[in-house]
Parts: C-alpha cells; sequence; structure tokens
C-alpha cells in the first residue's frame, strides 16, 4: 500500500512539472496571419495555442486574437483559482478511526488551479470514531504559478480479537451411607449413700425418684437414691439398698424406624441377645457346668437347670444382709430372651424391655457377698488366686471390684434359686407402680414397699441423653420398677419380703456408635 501511494504521489510531481515547463513548440514561431492566440487548459495550466477561431472553439478556449504566443500571453489574462479540501472517510469495525484532511492552494497568473490535499486515516481497535476535517485554504500571487499535490495515507488496521472463555463447574453430591449402628450404654456412679434397710437412714442425692402414700404420686413419704437397688414389700425392713455396680456396658442395634434390637455386642459380657432355646446346663455347679435337660439332672434342686446364657446383665451384683449376714447374697443376672425397645436418637430418649434371670447364690459372706478382683487376682470363689480384670465401682468396699472373672462358690448347695425379672420398662422416661392396697405384686404378702407399709407409689424418673446424632457419649439415666418373685428359700423370702417389688436407676453415658 505504501508503495502504491508513493507511485502516486511521484506521477503527480511529474505531472506538475510537465505543466510548469511545457510550451508548444509553435508558440516560437511567427504568429500565422490566419491564426489567433487561443488560450485554453492543458494539464491543469494555461496554455497557448495559435489556432484558427473555429478550432480554438473546439478546443474550449478563449481567442485574444491576432497575436503571438510567444510569451504565453494567457498566463496574465485572467485567474481561476479552485480549491477543494481533502475528503475524509473513516470506517471501521470495533476500531478507532482518526482522519484528519487538509488542502492548500496556490494560483498565480491567468486560469491556474493549484489543489494540494492530505488525507490521514488511522485505524486502532477501541470503537471510537473521531473525524477532523481541516477547512481549505486558497493563495492567491502574481509568482509564476506552481501546482503542487501531496496525498498521504496511512491506515493501521487492529485486528479484532474475541476471547472466549467457557466455565463449567460440576457440583457432585456425595451419600454416605452409614453401616450398622448401635445403642451403647455404659453405667456411671450414683449415690455414695442408698440409706438404711426400711429408711432406717434416708438416702443421699443424687436422687432419682420417690416412694408416696397416695396412689396420686403426690405425697412423698422417702426419695430414692440414684442407682440404689431397692427390693421388697411392706415388711422388708433387714436388706439395705445397695448401688448398682458403675462401668457395665450394654449394646442395642439401632434397627428400622429407630427401633432397639438385641445386639451380639463385642461378646457374652455386654450383649443383649437372650439365652439358648436349645441347650441347657446345672446352674447349682461350678464351671464346667454339665448339661441338662430337667432339674432331677442337676440333683432335683429346684430352678437348677437353666438354658445356657449367652449374654449377661452386668457384673455379679452384691446384696450386704447386715440384719441377718448369713443371707449375704450374690446374684448373677442373666438375660433370658431377645431385648428390645424404641429410641429417639435425636433427643436420646429410649425405653427398653430386658427378660432377666437372676441366679441367685447365698454366700453369707457380709465383708464381699461376691467374690473381688483384688491386685489382679480373684480373692475367692472357684477362681480364687487366678488373673482377673475388673472396672465395677458402687462406692462401697464390699460391693465393689465384681467380675465374672471371679464367680461366686455356685456348687456346694448355695445356689437359692433363678428369678425371672422383667425390667419392663427400664426407660429415660418415668417408671411407676401404683396401688390403692399397697399390694403392688401378684403373691405379695405384706402391702407397701422396702419396708413402708404406707406406700402407695413408687416412682423412678430418667433422663434423656439428648441429641446422640453427634455420634459422642450423653449423659444420661434409666428407670425402672418391677417385681420380684419369691426364691425357692424361705427364709430369703421372708426376710427380703418376696415377692415383692424392686425399683432401681442406672445412671450413665448413652452413645450411637458403629454395632461392633
Amino acid at each position: 500500500m505504501r508503495n502504491a501511494l508513493r507511485a502516486m504521489v511521484i506521477l503527480g510531481v511529474l505531472g506538475v512539472l510537465e505543466a510548469v515547463v511545457f510550451v508548444p513548440m509553435n508558440a516560437m514561431a511567427a504568429k500565422p496571419t490566419n491564426k489567433v492566440a487561443c488560450c485554453f487548459s492543458e494539464h491543469g495550466a494555461p496554455a497557448c495555442g495559435q489556432f484558427t477561431q473555429n478550432n480554438c472553439d473546439k478546443h474550449g478556449g478563449t481567442s485574444l486574437g491576432a497575436v503571438s504566443c510567444a510569451h504565453n500571453p494567457c498566463r496574465s489574462s485572467s485567474t481561476t483559482t479552485t480549491t477543494t479540501g481533502a475528503a475524509t472517510t473513516s470506517t471501521t469495525g470495533a476500531a478507532t478511526t482518526s482522519t484528519t484532511g487538509a488542502a492548500t492552494t496556490s494560483t498565480t497568473g491567468a486560469a491556474t488551479t493549484s489543489t494540494t490535499g492530505a488525507a490521514t486515516t488511522s485505524t486502532t481497535g477501541a470503537a471510537t470514531t473521531t473525524t477532523s476535517t481541516a477547512p481549505a485554504t486558497t493563495t492567491t500571487s502574481t509568482a509564476a504559478s506552481t501546482t503542487s499535490t501531496i496525498a498521504t495515507t496511512t491506515t493501521s488496521t487492529a485486528p479484532a480479537t474475541t476471547s472466549t472463555i467457557a466455565t463449567t463447574t460440576t457440583s457432585s453430591t456425595t451419600t454416605t451411607t452409614m453401616g450398622a449402628m448401635s445403642l451403647k450404654y455404659t453405667t456411671a456412679a450414683g449415690t455414695t449413700a442408698c440409706g438404711g434397710a426400711g429408711f432406717s437412714s434416708p438416702a443421699g442425692a443424687p436422687f432419682s425418684g420417690e416412694i408416696d402414700s397416695d396412689v396420686a404420686c403426690t405425697t412423698k413419704t422417702f426419695d430414692l437414691g440414684s442407682s440404689c437397688l431397692y427390693i421388697g414389700g411392706g415388711s422388708a425392713s433387714t436388706v439395705p439398698p445397695g448401688a448398682t455396680p458403675a462401668g457395665a456396658s450394654s449394646y442395642l442395634d439401632v434397627g428400622a424406624g429407630n427401633a432397639l434390637v438385641a445386639s451380639n455386642g463385642t461378646g457374652k459380657l455386654d450383649c443383649t441377645k437372650g439365652s439358648s432355646t436349645t441347650a441347657k446346663h446345672c446352674v447349682n455347679a461350678n464351671a464346667p457346668q454339665p448339661t441338662c435337660t430337667s432339674d432331677a439332672d442337676c440333683g432335683g434342686t429346684a430352678g437348677a437347670c437353666q438354658p445356657v446364657e449367652n449374654c449377661l446383665f452386668g457384673p455379679p451384683l452384691a446384696i450386704q444382709n447386715p440384719a441377718v449376714p448369713s443371707l449375704a447374697t450374690c446374684v448373677i443376672n442373666v438375660i433370658a430372651t431377645d431385648a428390645s425397645g424404641t429410641s429417639d436418637p435425636t433427643t436420646g430418649a429410649a425405653s427398653v424391655d430386658i427378660p432377666l434371670v437372676s441366679r441367685v447364690y447365698l454366700t453369707g459372706n457380709e465383708a464381699a457377698p461376691c467374690p473381688q478382683c483384688s491386685g489382679g487376682t480373684c480373692s475367692a470363689g472357684p477362681n480364687a488366686g487366678m488373673g482377673c480384670t475388673t472396672n465395677a465401682t458402687t462406692g462401697n468396699p464390699a460391693t465393689s471390684n465384681t467380675t465374672h472373672d471371679c464367680p461366686p462358690e455356685e456348687g456346694s448347695g448355695l445356689f437359692n434359686g433363678a428369678l425371672s425379672v422383667d425390667l419392663n420398662p427400664l426407660t429415660t422416661g418415668s417408671s411407676s407402680k401404683t396401688s390403692s392396697t399397697g399390694v403392688f405384686c401378684s403373691g405379695q404378702t405384706h402391702a407397701g414397699a422396702f419396708g413402708q407399709v404406707a406406700t402407695r407409689c413408687i416412682q423412678e424418673t430418667g433422663s434423656p441423653a439428648g441429641n446422640l446424632t453427634d455420634g459422642m457419649p450423653h449423659a444420661a439415666r434409666e428407670a425402672t420398677v418391677f417385681c420380684i418373685p419369691a426364691t425357692s428359700n424361705g427364709t430369703v423370702n421372708i426376710v427380703a419380703d418376696l415377692p415383692g417389688p424392686g425399683a432401681t436407676s442406672l445412671p450413665g453415658t448413652a452413645q450411637i456408635v458403629p454395632t461392633p
């Protein structure tokens, strides 16, 4: 483009020079007698020619008459000036165009026209257009005629640039399906003072219930200490309440609709499955206990042929009897049939049914009704001196540190019966029994409860754990009021006033955990 423009400029200049130096050859000749001096324009400059009048008219010239063209009289005969400003055109897409045109014309002499145009086109990429046109300038003088034409065109085009950035965001949802879950409950310590037999001394705080003298349960006579086990009817005035061991765990699996179902747990000590429905053994003998099909196979002792246990409920339970030390008892609680219940993980509320068979052994050891794990070895029983572990505490040295590693002496006639005890409901809500006559259980001989004849209401109150969905342990309390049947020992029945009511609470921690 630049070369082409340069060539145009050169040609223009040559044309100007040619106009300036052109003198018709016949201008040097003498004036013909039949011709006139004819002024006409040639290459944009005044020229003189010796033409006949007709030829002068054909050339569009002006006759000066019969004069000579030797000195080109056409230059001074007239002056015509034509000035044209440079045209400016700017066109861009998305660009910036600035165009400035300037035209200058100088004419001297007759019929001389000089036009100078300068056009500049500048294009850039912004979407802005500016157009400026300079005014035409005309100068006339008597100097020699000079015509100059300069055309300059500069074009700059910035290529349009289009950038497209596509951003794609992909959001995926991850669904985590949790595996089987279980409700784990571990007992904790309650009060350190359950009180004396028949409330000869009252229990100390914290409390979990009360006995009342009216069926509306509004006239309290005594508080019931948290974690304390109370047993017997209105004449049970010799067996003091005792604390249930802390540190015992049990599992219940969480089923459809948050139902609680029996669990295998981690093993025999914390599972909640029922005993065998096919195999039985003699529980009035030390291990290995012989198999049986009836009590006759166990020496005829009533209730001695029991289903083989799968799960044990808590460690051995030591029950003192200060009034009759020989009646100090060690109880092994076995889960009879599958435990079950309901729960609400968002509130921590739960209610379960745990059917038990309580095997009662009359050890007669008031200082330690059940063998204890002391210094890592069993203190008494068939496993005396053997290794053991325990975490069972009650706050009472006589009833603490029991473990199934150290069972009581089960033979030698110490077996005192197998009692069906149904903890139903064992609940984080409220459990109660009322009777207008004070007879709370079938076969009960004496009205009242726990040595208080006037008792007409027994109530224990649990405490829900709160939202368990965080998987963390939360404090809770389970409570139950139930009935205890008679044992096979008449003396025990009289002293404990059985059959009769029972009540206890189990403070502890609840937690939703993966099923073991």
